[in-house]
């Protein structure tokens, strides 16, 4: 429900508890024939609708679960179609699962309030690929390994692209390695032979 403070940033009721509402905002298509210019008689009766209809559309809204993040997550969803996040963004979204995109756009708005973080990416990593491993190398901290345990096909690629192009610092170097662990020493589970892949 779109509702009308004078300020925007208010954080308590107003002193007279009267909210104004601007019915028309979102509701255009119901009210507009109820509230036509031209049409003068029955005022008090359309008043008394308005105030029976907005209770309800209230209702509804809150047992909908639609609150400011769900309407934050729709204009995002729409400003990726529209190429706003560039073109890869815009023609690879579709590849996320209806509860995917949910964990994407909820780690974007995440992303605009935190900034950039490694916990941020594999939170979201975790919840799009359940079974992976983030290592970081010691030596050179800007490289990361990171390991999904998948058969590597273009749908997971495309994934995994996106999640490392928008949660990942950009001075960060991923290697990704699909289903085949690397051997790590003193691992044994990691060290068997025709398992493994090797890096350097």
């Amino acid at each position: 429900m779109e509702l009308a403070f004078e300020y925007l940033n208010l954080t308590s009721l107003p002193e007279d508890n009267v909210i104004e509402v601007n019915e028309c905002y979102r509701f255009y298509e119901i009210f507009k024939d109820l509230f036509n210019i031209n049409f003068k008689e029955s005022k008090e009766l359309r008043e008394v609708l308005l105030d029976i209809l907005l209770h309800y559309l209230g209702e509804l809204d809150l047992k909908q679960g639609l609150n400011k993040i769900e309407i934050y997550k729709k204009f995002l969803y729409k400003d990726i179609l529209n190429n706003v996040f560039g073109e890869k963004l815009a023609q690879n979204i579709n590849c996320f699962e209806k509860e995917e995109c949910d964990v994407f756009l909820n780690g974007l708005i995440t992303l605009y309030k935190t900034g950039v973080s490694l916990e941020l990416f594999n939170k979201i990593l975790r919840k799009i690929f359940k079974n992976n491993i983030v290592y970081s190398n010691n030596e050179q901290p800007k490289r990361i390994y990171i390991y999904l345990d998948e058969v590597k096909t273009k749908e997971y690629e495309k994934k995994i692209d996106i999640i490392v192009d928008t949660f990942l610092s950009i001075d960060m170097k991923p290697f990704i390695f699909w289903k085949q662990h690397f051997g790590i020493l003193g691992f044994d589970n990691t060290m068997k032979n025709g398992e493994i892949v090797m890096i350097n």
